[in-house]
Formats: C-alpha cells, structure tokens, sequence
C-alpha cells in the first residue's frame, strides 16, 4: 500500500508532482539508527563526528556502549541474530567508547555510499585482523597500502570488493571504515561536519539525547534527494513540505526491548511554511500509527510547534518483534536501492 495526501482544490501550491516522489520512511529509519550499535549518547562530548565530512546526508553518533539496560538488550539480541554483518564482529570483539555512522550521496558502482569512525575505549586495542575481515570477501582477502598526508589507509585489492565496505584507517584511537578508500580520504583532510551550521544548530537543540541521535541534513535537498530512488521498495510518499526544511534530528530512548520513546524534529527554513510542515508532521504520525497497528504494535504521538520547528514525539510499545525481524533480515538491504 503506497500513503499519499493530497491538498483541498483551495490550497495554493508550488508543482507538488516531483515533491510526491520523495519518501520518508523514517521508520524504517528509526530501527537503521540501532541495528549496527547500541549506546546512550552526549552530543555535546561527541567527537567521533569531527572525523566525518560535511558532505554527508545523515550522521547519527552513539556513546557509552553497554551502559543502558534497553541498548544493551539491543546490542545483545543483534549479536546473536543469525544475519552476518560485517561490523558485528568487529563489536563483539572490541570495546567501543563512540561511534558515527554517516551515509553519503550514492557513487557509481556504490548505491550506498558509507563512513563508520568507531572511537576505542581507553587501552583498548584495534584488531586489525577483523578490520581486514571487514574489508575483503573471505575468498580474496588481498589488500593494498595507501598513504594519504601521512596516515596509513589499508583498501581491499581483489577481483571481489565488497560493496558496503571495502577500506579503513587507524588514527590513535580512532577506527575509520568506509566504502572505500576516497571516502576516508575526504574524512582525513575534512571539512568536517562540524563546521556546518545546520549541524551545529542540531547539537545545540538536542544538547542532551537518550539512547541515540540522528542529523538528516536536507541543504540543497540532500536528503530527500538520497531517499526518492527508495520510494518503489519503500511503498511509502509522507513528505511534502520537503521544500520548507533545513535539517531534521531524530532522537531515541530505548526504555526497553519493547518500548522506545522518541522525538523527530524538523527545523523549517527561514522563508518556511509552518503549517505545511505541522501538518506533514501529524500525517507522518499518522502514518506510522497505521503501520504499527498492522504489525500489532502500541504506537502514540503528539505535535508541537515553536517558532520554525515543528516536533513529533511518539511512544512504542510492543516492539521488540519487528526489532528481531530486521536483524535476521539485515539494514543494509533496506535502505540499499535495488535490494529486495
């Protein structure tokens, strides 16, 4: 079933055709967020995030692994879920302080376009041997050196590369893996996303996040852009007033294996239309209303506006089986287009 809306013959209305290509399935999202890690989170003691370059579409930065009882539940249950991950072992072998996850614009030959910078605790040391495994295909595990303003980049040289990740780095105490090894190069010399106000705005408003944080940066319409080839797999149109937005964050707190609480707020534009994004925000609540209920999961959520930001905050309950169900099925293959 594919959710459209449309507008009262009344409302006056730039061309809404292309805009109602674009998909959100924040979802969908929501449970990408905690399928390769499970943490609470600081965004003002981040630092993993100064690693990944401003051109990403999405970031999310994860802290304090283990030390909340409904993540911890989340990392355990991944672990032993019989879908393989290439990160997943790399995990259970390591002890892991912060980690940020970002996704970039697709390349060719790479629809899903990733960096993870992975922050060691204190005298933890990095096993190379599974970065390596992470990088190359078991049956090819040939690998090449390049150097790039003095640090060391070890990227897979086989017939066979993987397509999720196929390069990595070691600086310090910092782990960074990507798609390949021109990302790490761009995450080397920055910029970073640091710098980019539509972040910083971002972190200032979510100062304090629970279990996880996610920034979706939509300048010049990154991520929606990113998001419309997913729209046939997804089955799903909500968005709108994409025109209007500037950013939107996503933060969680997972209270256990089957209640999550959460927040998305959607910061507008300085010339946006408040009222499109109100009532993009209660459709979107809606939807996934409708959605949960056909899983049989509890789901509720409220509106607010203030000023240019509009805030969805929503409780579930009875999650804990679609949770199993994406880990034996695998995130990758959900937000990879072209993946069934």
């Amino acid at each position: 079933m594919v959710l459209k809306r449309t507008r009262p013959d009344n409302h006056v209305q730039p061309d809404r055709r292309g805009l109602r290509r674009q998909v959100m399935k924040l979802t969908t999202i929501v449970c990408i967020v905690f399928l390769f890690t499970a943490a609470g989170i600081t965004a003002e003691g981040a630092e993993t995030h100064k690693l990944i370059p401003d051109s990403c579409i999405t970031v999310l930065t994860v802290s304090n692994v283990q030390s909340d009882p409904g993540v911890s539940w989340l990392l355990d249950a991944w672990i032993s879920s019989p879908r393989q991950s290439p990160l997943r072992e790399l995990l259970k072998s390591t002890s892991s302080q912060e980690i940020s996850i970002a996704v970039f614009p697709p390349k060719k030959d790479y629809p899903l376009y990733l960096l993870v910078v992975i922050k060691m605790s204190s005298g933890t040391g990095i096993d190379k041997e599974k970065l390596n495994a992470i990088i190359t295909l078991e049956d090819d595990r040939a690998v090449k050196n390049i150097s790039h303003e003095g640090i060391e980049i070890i990227a897979a040289s086989g017939e066979n590369i993987p397509k999720d990740f196929s390069a990595y780095a070691v600086i310090r105490d910092k782990a960074l893996i990507g798609t390949d090894a021109d990302i790490l190069k761009t995450a080397i010399t920055g910029p970073s996303i640091e710098g980019s106000p539509g972040y910083r705005k971002a972190k200032d408003w979510f100062s304090r996040a629970d279990d996880g944080l996610l920034f979706a940066d939509n300048s010049n319409s990154k991520f929606v852009n990113f998001l419309r080839p997913l729209e046939k797999k997804w089955k799903m149109t909500l968005l709108l007033s994409a025109e209007y937005l500037e950013w939107m964050g996503f933060s969680f707190d997972i209270v256990d294996s089957n209640r999550v609480a959460g927040e998305i707020t959607f910061q507008g534009s300085p010339d946006a239309d408040i009222e499109e994004i109100q009532d993009d925000a209660e459709f979107l609540g809606e939807a996934f209303k409708r959605k949960f209920m056909a899983e049989k999961i509890e789901y509720s959520s409220g509106v607010e506006v203030m000023d240019r930001t509009v805030r969805l905050k929503f409780l579930i309950e009875g999650i804990e089986p679609l949770w199993i169900g994406l880990f034996e099925k695998g995130a990758l293959s959900i937000i990879t287009p072209g993946e069934e």
